[in-house]
């Protein structure tokens, strides 16, 4: 699956550099396009402009000729009007130019004939307001030769703005074609691309709907599987209670009966199969225990001060016994399960009274403090951003070498062998692992031979 979902990200992933790769390269050649539609926008104003100053100078012609013939004041007032219009026409032909350093210069010698043909104007009319001749005005006829002037030049902006315009059409035409080859073929191939991740996703959603369904299943069986284990555990530990409890009674009674008769070496086996069955007793009682933690419990608040006076209380007679000192600093309330807590602080006190040098009396002590996840990164690196409450069990008893750690939790494991002196059925710190899971905290360990060891306890802190 998760191969699957590794060739699903790489072909998304894929398909979304091409995807972005394409949207840019449209992009680019629609801003091409725009910036060629701009040109030829451009350089059609350009010769708008140049008609319109050349209709103008048609229209000045006119009216000057009317003038001439008619003497109406109607064509002079005209004439007059058209001409103060000319040259300002040409400063925003000028503007639009600007860029352009050969139509600027054609159009800059555009104006100086212009302004020339306006004195023309000018000097033509007072010429024939004064003169008595009906003769032409050679100031008409430079008149004249300055219009040929002006309408070869315009004729020259607009053959090179001509040229230029067709050149720009051919390059929009072109990148819009382009854009839209480009448009078209991103739609194709995000469409494809869609239907394929499509079918893909639900491919892999019918495969894990399936999953789920066989998961489902196998979890159905393995609670049933597991009801029936704790069923038979239950029903074994009772049944192998009774026995023992009968073998102890008529090992006990023949002890009893036969004391006097009895030589010393069947009283020392008597002995033993007693202290057997009392160690069978206790280790199926811990098996007990064992089952029991995978059974599901209310939780509740539990103060941890009266979990570990109830485990000191049970445990009195073997403190006493063993002249141990248990020191305890205020601890907080937690939210779990309290015969469960009882039960991790039994076991972990059980063995450091159990696990004490001869020569030296236990002392225990059991101190709090909030923490972050950063102590358990290291060892948890999946556990970030939560607070825990910190409790640590520290002993001076035998202590252990810490390359056994992964092996100390494990059922039915004991650091210690028979010859030791030192009586461990491997259950007890199985059952903290198991309770310490079932409150979704952690247990970490570490010793030192000779010198004691220490158990950390890290509950997840309450969010309030």
């Amino acid at each position: 699956m998760k191969k699957r979902l590794r060739l699903i990200s790489i072909a998304f992933s894929i398909s979304f550099a091409v995807m972005a790769a394409l949207c840019l390269f449209a992009l680019r050649q629609f801003s091409t396009l725009i910036d060629y539609s701009d040109q030829v926008d451009h350089t059609y104003q350009v010769i708008s402009q140049i008609y319109l100053i050349e209709n103008m100078l048609q229209e000045v012609d006119v009216n000057e000729r009317g003038f001439m013939i008619t003497r109406d004041s109607s064509y002079l007032n005209e004439l007059f009007v058209i001409n103060s219009k000319i040259l300002p026409q040409t400063k925003e032909l000028s503007a639009l130019l600007e860029n352009d350093r050969v139509q600027s210069r054609i159009l800059t010698q555009l104006r100086s004939v212009l302004v020339e043909r306006r004195d023309n104007i000018v000097a033509n009319i007072n010429y024939i307001d004064s003169a008595k001749t009906s003769a032409l005005s050679p100031y008409f006829l430079k008149g004249q030769e300055a219009t040929k002037v002006s309408s070869k030049y315009m004729d020259d902006l607009r053959k090179n703005e001509g040229s230029d315009l067709a050149r720009k059409f051919e390059n929009k035409m072109y990148y819009q074609q382009i854009t839209f080859n480009t448009i078209r073929y991103l739609l194709t191939i995000f469409a494809g691309i869609t239907i394929v991740l499509f079918l893909l996703m639900m491919r892999e959603l019918k495969r894990r709907i399936i999953f789920q369904d066989e998961l489902q299943n196998k979890i159905s069986d393995l609670k049933r599987s597991h009801e029936e284990l704790e069923q038979i555990a239950y029903a074994v530990s009772h049944d192998l209670q009774e026995p023992l409890r009968k073998i102890q009674i008529f090992s006990n009674r023949l002890l009893f009966v036969k004391k006097d008769a009895i030589d010393n070496e069947s009283r020392t086996t008597l002995e033993r199969i007693n202290t057997s069955a009392a160690r069978m007793q206790e280790l199926i009682g811990d098996l007990m225990n064992l089952t029991s933690l995978v059974r599901e419990e209310s939780e509740e608040e539990v103060n941890l001060n009266t979990a570990i006076q109830i485990v000191t209380e049970d445990l009195d007679e073997r403190i006493k016994e063993k002249g141990a000192t248990i020191q305890i600093e205020l601890l907080p309330t937690i939210t779990g399960h309290s015969r469960q807590l009882q039960l991790l602080f039994k076991s972990i006190l059980d063995n450091a009274i159990k696990f004490s040098r001869e020569d030296t009396r236990p002392v225990v002590s059991i101190r709090y403090d909030r923490v972050s996840a950063d102590e358990l990164s290291n060892t948890f690196p999946e556990v970030t951003d939560q607070l825990f409450e910190k409790i640590t069990i520290a002993d001076n008893g035998i202590g252990f070498e810490n390359k056994f750690i992964n092996k100390m939790f494990r059922i039915f494991q004991s650091l210690h062998n028979k010859e030791s002196g030192y009586s461990g059925k491997g259950i007890g710190l199985a059952i903290c692992q198991r309770v310490m899971v079932n409150h979704s905290g952690y247990i970490l360990a570490h010793g030192h031979p000779d010198v004691g060891a220490t158990f950390i306890l890290y509950f997840p802190a309450s969010k309030s």
